[in-house]
């Protein structure tokens, strides 16, 4: 058994709480805004493990918080790739442990890992345009979704030439979280997509992280080891 700390308590901070209370691992503090931090700092440096899923605009502070205590780190919260470098370097000069990643769940990850191999055979189908729309709940702050903006990535990278990918944004009322990649023809579509029923395999993925980065010191994106968690 571990001691948790859950690191902002909106949707996805009660779900991690949920699964850390359903395996009876213990939850030493539970922060979401500056008092709490002031109030909960004493109880939080007890933590052996912190799970992260607050805002963009607070991320980074929470990150370095865990950074100077010590504490190893899974964070879920996305939108602050723009200060990647200057996080990494911080993390790096603790030497502290840190799991980020744009989705937590297995099955995205396993959909990561399929759009890889389909993109590397459209890559030379020219007569297929492609492009990639997503659809969340309307509190979400970020558009496109870190998810999203991955899967743009990945078939970047599998195209030896340049590839324009419109990436679409949908925002409504409590949709945890809808990917789909099309390729167009003009007499045939191929659709791949990942819908999410629930946040509870989100909330899931980041706790087995956090158990396996108490095993597995180091930095990590979820990407590369999601399936070595799984296992």
């Amino acid at each position: 058994m571990a001691k948790f700390a859950i690191l902002g308590y909106g949707k996805m901070g009660k779900e991690v709480e949920k699964i850390l209370l359903a395996q009876r691992q213990e939850i030493v503090a539970t922060i979401d805004n500056e008092d709490d931090w002031k109030q909960q700092w004493d109880c939080f440096l007890t933590a052996d493990v912190a799970v992260e899923f607050s805002m963009p605009t607070v991320a980074v502070d929470n990150f370095k918080k865990c950074f100077d205590a010590g504490i190893p780190l899974v964070a879920g919260t996305t939108g602050w790739y723009d200060r990647m470098d200057e996080v990494m370097d911080y993390c790096k000069q603790k030497s502290s442990s840190f799991i980020y990643g744009s989705n937590f769940s297995i099955g995205v990850n396993i959909f990561f890992k399929i759009n890889e191999l389909l993109a590397s055979i459209m890559s030379g189908q020219d007569d297929f345009s492609v492009k990639i729309e997503e659809t969340h709940h309307i509190t979400k702050k970020d558009a496109p979704s870190g998810t999203a903006i991955h899967l743009s990535k990945i078939i970047e990278n599998q195209y030896n030439k340049p590839v324009d990918i419109p990436v679409i944004s949908y925002r409504l009322t409590d949709v945890p979280g809808i990917h789909k990649v099309t390729y167009q023809a003009e007499n045939e579509v191929i659709e791949l997509t990942h819908t999410a029923k629930n946040r509870v395999e989100l909330a899931k993925g980041a706790v087995k992280a956090a158990l396996w980065l108490l095993q597995h010191p180091g930095i990590y994106d979820f990407k590369e080891i999601a399936l070595k968690v799984e296992s």
